[in-house]
């Protein structure tokens, strides 16, 4: 399988594309028909750090379950067809148009390691899965615009540059455990739960969703409406693609997604523990970024850099 390098280049017409959500999730957040903080309203449902754990773990486990089932009805995959383009067909990178403007979260070595383990165990029954390279691993905290030309990317940065600081601040760390592999016919991913347990010095409740929240926020402030397409409740890496038909059966397929997750939540997945910003500060990541290219226009300071720096300035906003 080819290497994919994404550049930044001037973006084509946007209406002959399809549009391919990473991993389908519903549209739930809209500048237009939702400009209160959705994150919040989330938070004041599931109020307390036990019952936000069960509402993430639901939820994948749900989108899980159903997706299977169509995967068992349909017995096949969608393969990409701008990523084949890309890597198969040799297409210049201007073939992907879709320009966005996100919040990284850049995974830790531990779970680099753990991302390269299970997709050697889907390469082993798909040797044509495409995998994305350990580089360009990220999770999507907060998706601000996507699917747009250069031009909308350049107009929303320079409403957002004041506030980059603050957004990229790492500040308190939320914590993500308990690994577990999301799929559907489009891509499969780590998907993680925020930890239930106190955060900070006075033992505060801070979890992934409230730092997802504070980004939101934060956006909101700059005048930069947010146009999102991750459903509220997810915490996920992506970690391969379609880009050909499955050669395996279905059924081979089902039992290795559910080896790989029966691996996880027996053998390993309860060692992993994701401190947001360790190691890597958290990045305005920008341009074509739907397979990890694209640029970074800011990155904030890890958690172990910003120990070393005067003051904090997260919560000055």
């Amino acid at each position: 399988m080819s290497t994919l390098t994404v550049s930044k280049q001037p973006a084509a017409a946007l209406s002959s594309v399809p549009q391919l959500p990473i991993l389908n999730f519903p549209l739930s957040i809209s500048s237009t028909l939702a400009p209160a903080n959705v994150y919040e309203d989330f938070i004041h449902t599931y109020n307390s750090p036990s019952a936000m754990v069960k509402a993430y773990d639901m939820h994948r486990r749900t989108r899980n379950r159903d997706r299977k089932a169509l995967l068992e009805a349909n017995g096949e995959v969608t393969p990409d067809p701008i990523l084949k383009g890309l890597v198969l067909d040799n297409q210049s990178p201007d073939f992907d148009p879709r320009n966005c403007v996100t919040v990284w979260c850049r995974p830790t070595r531990q779970v680099v390691q753990l991302v390269q383990q299970v997709q050697s165990m889907l390469r082993s029954v798909e040797p044509d899965i495409w995998l994305m390279p350990p580089g360009c691993l990220h999770m999507t905290a907060l998706e601000i615009l996507h699917s747009a030309a250069d031009d909308a990317v350049t107009h929303e940065l320079q409403r957002l540059k004041p506030y980059l600081d603050t957004l990229l601040a790492p500040r308190p760390a939320p914590v993500l455990v308990k690994p577990m592999l999301s799929f559907d016919q489009n891509a499969l991913a780590l998907s993680f739960l925020p930890e239930d347990s106190r955060v900070g010095d006075n033992g505060s409740w801070y979890t992934y969703h409230h730092y997802r929240r504070d980004l939101y926020n934060i956006v909101q402030k700059a005048g930069v409406p947010v146009e999102s397409r991750y459903q509220v409740p997810s915490a996920h890496v992506t970690i391969a693609r379609f880009v050909k038909p499955l050669a395996s059966s279905m059924q081979q397929w089902l039992a290795k997604l559910d080896e790989v997750n029966n691996w996880l939540e027996t053998d390993c997945g309860t060692d992993i523990r994701w401190a947001v910003g360790d190691e890597r500060g958290s990045e305005c990541r920008c341009g074509r970024i739907w397979y990890g290219g694209g640029y970074s226009e800011a990155t904030g300071p890890s958690i172990q850099e910003a120990d070393e720096m005067p003051g904090n300035a997260w919560r000055e906003y």
